[in-house]
């Protein structure tokens, strides 16, 4: 699910085609400035972007609504960027949390500091114009390069591949545990690639609505399908040390404390503007672990693109950026 960017150059008075979200809702502006970079900061050229559940939410009021440009994953060509020159003609991906470098987390380094800086702005969630725009601006530190044996369709999925990448950093499989991922959009199948190539010594079984979806991850995880109903297979209830919801709706929580066994993990992948409802006391008596992840690191998932691994086949379809709120609806409709 996206789209390219015009080509045209800056030219154009400074002018750029953007979708912005403000008070009544998103709508295509064909004369936005291109944003101006700062000495640390890279202009880059949109070649892609990707639509992520994230931003449907945003829309609807997930951390309260967001006003500017939509959009955190893409894959982008460097214009300008004083910081780093030997970037410019290059295609980037990069990182969305832009963080101060001064506060107490980004003192402590790692991936405290990469996901959680006090002061952070997140690139078209948090503060900062995104990508559904032809050009935007990020730290020349946020880039990575991509390698030219990755095409730039399969470096749209970087972002959300990196966050797949971010279960694995955080330590939480190990190589004997059973391992489920709760939901079939493009986040969910993304971990179910990283899961299957841990060296799991029991295939991960990714449990989702859609036998098509599912079955694009192909044997190296067991697909199973969820019901209509939403009722859960009786035989994987209870059945599994971790169990990822990535399943996008705020009942997802509820329905992976049924699949884990007690003192396992749940590992949050979802973002919902509906709050969850659900019974606490299950928490407290199975002594489950809940367990939020977010970004993830680029450098691996680049690494699983270069090894072959093949996300374009969960590309649903692309559009230019004048047919936005096309892509938009198409991304909110069953099955996609």
């Amino acid at each position: 699910r996206t789209w390219p960017s015009c080509r045209a150059g800056l030219s154009i008075l400074g002018r750029m085609k953007a979708f912005i979200v403000g008070p009544d809702g998103g709508a295509l502006v064909k004369d936005h400035p291109v944003p101006k970079p700062n000495d640390d900061e890279a202009l880059v050229r949109v070649l892609r972007a990707g639509i992520c559940n994230t931003d449907l939410e945003l829309m609807v009021g997930y951390k309260g609504g967001y006003l500017g440009v939509l959009g955190h994953e893409f894959v982008g060509e460097v214009v300008e960027s004083a910081s780093a020159p030997h970037l410019v003609g290059k295609r980037v991906c990069g990182e969305l949390n832009v963080c101060c470098g001064s506060c107490s987390s980004c003192g402590k380094g790692g991936s405290l500091a990469r996901n959680h800086c006090l002061n952070r702005r997140v690139l078209g969630i948090i503060s900062l114009d995104g990508t559904y725009a032809e050009y935007l601006v990020l730290p020349s530190r946020n880039l990575h390069l991509v390698p030219d044996t990755v095409s730039t369709e399969a470096a749209t999925f970087l972002e959300p591949l990196a966050a797949a990448c971010r279960v694995v950093e955080q330590g939480l499989v190990e190589s004997n545990h059973r391992t489920c991922v709760l939901g079939d959009g493009k986040l969910g199948l993304m971990v179910a690639e990283v899961l299957a190539r841990q060296g799991l010594e029991v295939r991960p079984i990714i449990l989702g609505r859609h036998r098509e979806k599912i079955a694009l991850v192909g044997d190296v995880v067991e697909a199973r399908l969820l019901q209509d109903n939403g009722k859960l297979p009786d035989d994987l209830l209870g059945a599994f040390d971790v169990v990822v919801d990535a399943t996008g709706k705020p009942e997802g929580l509820d329905m992976a404390s049924s699949l884990v066994t007690p003192m396992g993990t749940i590992v949050l992948k979802s973002t919902c503007a509906l709050p969850s409802k659900l019974d606490a006391s299950r928490f407290v008596v199975n002594e489950l672990r809940i367990v939020g992840s977010r970004c993830g690191p680029f450098p691996e998932a680049v690494k699983l693109l270069e090894a072959g691994l093949d996300v374009t086949k969960y590309l649903s379809a692309v559009f230019p950026l004048d047919e936005v709120k096309e892509a938009l609806a198409m991304a909110k409709s069953r099955g996609v």
